[in-house]
């Protein structure tokens, strides 16, 4: 009997990985989706502004600054959405042994050696549900702090995204109302 309760107590350890698993992996995809959205509607406002550019600033002198202006800011959140998209830590391990690997369950951590060599390292170290909870827990820790980056870096474009709508704006008005 005592067995089979330790025996649940791992099933439920390792369901409750896996589902900290999938959520953090699927927090990954709406990160990319979410800067994917961010590259879309900046990349058309720009097409917008850059079309109507030349023509507006023939009729009116006082918007080439707020149009500058929206430009520049603009560009901060495509760089930073760009960054989120990069993929981090995808290179190949130089004088790392396979039993320093960063992440056994990371491809761009394992693809450094040889099948054979990763087959037989994870046969040697992949025995029971404590090993599989701690490939688990150190893959999840790793995922996370790829999202710390691309949440912060989301974060920063999102807020340049507002500024450079409305640091324009008010320019314009100051311009508009003082001229």
């Amino acid at each position: 009997m005592p067995n089979q309760i330790n025996s649940n107590c791992d099933r439920d350890v390792i369901q409750t990985l896996r589902t900290a698993h999938q959520n953090q992996t699927q927090l990954n995809l709406m990160a990319d989706q979410k800067a994917n959205i961010l590259i879309g509607t900046l990349v058309l406002m720009f097409t917008v502004v850059f079309t109507r550019l030349l023509t507006l600033s023939d009729y009116n002198k006082q918007i080439i600054i707020p149009l500058a202006v929206f430009i520049v800011l603009e560009l901060i959140p495509i760089i930073l959405t760009t960054l989120v998209l990069i993929p981090k830590n995808i290179r190949k391990l130089k004088g790392v042994s396979i039993e320093k690997m960063p992440n056994p369950l990371f491809f761009g951590s394992f693809t450094s050696f040889s099948e054979i060599e990763y087959t037989n390292f994870i046969k040697q170290n992949l025995r029971d549900n404590q090993s599989a909870q701690q490939f688990l827990v150190k893959d999840i820790y790793q995922i996370g702090l790829v999202l710390k980056r691309k949440y912060y870096l989301l974060k920063l474009a999102y807020l340049f995204a507002i500024m450079g709508f409305v640091i324009p704006v008010l320019i314009w008005i100051v311009t508009f109302v003082l001229s």
